[in-house]
């Protein structure tokens, strides 16, 4: 049977009687907008399976029961068939309640219900218009790179790692790029997989410098650039992140101030200047997409789908460190304290189109994770896709723990472990996978 396809976008920017507008990523509200944020739906029709691909300019995913209640209610999706991911932009207000900063505080925890709701709503009527707009279509997809990103572990002059730019360090340059058209030519959607976090303009104000933002950051501005290329057919482009834990663009807002004494920390600023800068990112991350596209020969009409669902624990951990105005403090030698916690639940999707793999997870692998994932992958391409639900927090190598980097701070996942757990429980997947193939 041909493939079927449709697409939407809505705007999730909150309300004007909304504002001031949470955030948990920093003890501050946004009180102002610099570009509009979405939530964008591609539904792929094989007349087999039905799949939704839901995107969210969001810090994190939340509230993923409630929209596949919805989905599923309203219009017969089967709660297997739907992969969320929020693009982890760094301006957006939170609607994840479940977050401590969050559920402590009643005023805050309204607020954020309310926004939730919203998103919620508005998540389930862009479904029903990419449903609306289903029509029969041809898809292919590439890969290429961009240069866009570099690793943030830095080791400096005072012998520790920090967050800086180590141009020389892992870093996976890969743009992964999905088109699917009608069957006239036509665009209906682009689906693109990199790993960087979208933070250019994190923190950034207006050029007054008294309100805070709304950003969709680099994910957003390079799918409203690609969409306004490509505006005559209606396109949608999905923006997914990468194993992106220890990848950041490589133009950030704040840089490392660095001592005589040897010292350092994140001193200097660009202030508005960073919104140029994210302009010009998204930009470039947008050409370098246009040029894969434009690369993508074999166009297909039929489309062989399969799911595989998976929950796996890591190990967890409870830690004590000290903390400073700017995060942890990484320039002297770690005296926290460490000890057993719960599981960190990882929630993994594994998503075959044809010889392409789609793999969603709830963390944020660092990049020489993904890397491996892709090497070990029995399929022809693999694109690591993070985010996908509520958040499992950062998922380093045994070498980010080993340096003590940011990753090594912000986990909750026991010491080294997530390699020896994930390695083999994907590969479960893929054989699970062929399972339902035969």
């Amino acid at each position: 049977m041909t493939l079927k396809a449709g697409a939407a976008k809505i705007c999730i920017t909150p309300q004007e009687e909304m504002f001031p507008a949470e955030y948990h990523l920093g003890n501050f509200k946004f009180s102002g907008v610099h570009d509009d944020l979405f939530v964008r739906a591609l539904v792929l029709d094989n007349g087999e399976r039905r799949l939704a691909v839901i995107t969210f300019d969001a810090a994190d995913m939340s509230r993923t029961e409630d929209m596949l209640d919805v989905l599923s209610a309203r219009y017969g999706l089967l709660r297997e068939n739907v992969l969320f991911a929020a693009t982890h932009t760094h301006e957006a207000p939170t609607f994840a309640n479940e977050h401590h900063w969050v559920a402590g505080d009643p005023q805050r925890l309204a607020w954020v219900v309310r926004y939730g709701d919203f998103v919620v709503a508005q998540a389930a009527k862009c479904v029903g218009l990419a449903l609306g707009s289903m029509r029969e279509a041809k898809w292919g997809y590439g890969t290429g790179k961009s240069y866009i990103n570099v690793n943030r572990d830095q080791l400096f002059e005072s012998g520790f790692w920090g967050r800086g730019r180590d141009f020389e360090g892992p870093s996976d340059k890969t743009l992964g790029v999905i088109k699917v058209d009608d069957l006239k030519g036509g665009k209906i959607a682009i689906v693109l997989n990199y790993a960087v976090h979208c933070l250019c303009s994190y923190t950034c104000k207006d050029e007054s410098g008294e309100k805070y933002l709304i950003s969709g950051d680099i994910a957003g501005r390079t799918s409203a650039y690609i969409e306004e290329r490509y505006l005559e057919d209606g396109a949608v482009c999905l923006w997914t992140s990468g194993a992106a834990g220890n990848q950041e663009p490589i133009y950030t807002p704040v840089y490392n101030k660095l001592g005589q004494d040897g010292s350092n920390h994140l001193g200097y600023s660009l202030g508005y200047a960073s919104w140029d800068l994210c302009a010009h990112v998204s930009e470039t991350h947008a050409v370098d997409a246009i040029r894969i596209m434009d690369g993508i020969e074999n166009m297909r009409e039929t489309m062989k789908i399969t799911v595989v669902d998976r929950d796996l624990a890591l190990p967890g951990r409870r830690m004590e460190f000290e903390i400073a105005s700017f995060g942890p403090v990484m320039d002297k030698p770690f005296h926290g304290k460490i000890e057993e916690g719960s599981d960190v639940v990882l929630k993994l999707k594994l998503i075959t189109l044809d010889d392409l793999a789609l793999l969603g997870n709830n963390g944020e692998l660092y990049c020489e994770i993904g890397i491996r994932l892709k090497q070990q992958s029995p399929m022809k391409d693999l694109f690591v896709i993070s985010h996908i639900s509520e958040r499992a927090g950062y998922l380093p190598d045994r070498r980010g723990y080993d340096r003590h980097t940011f990753g090594f701070f912000t986990t909750n996942v026991m010491d080294g472990c997530t390699e020896d757990y994930l390695l083999p429980a994907v590969r479960e997947m893929y054989l699970e996978r062929l399972k339902d193939n035969d």
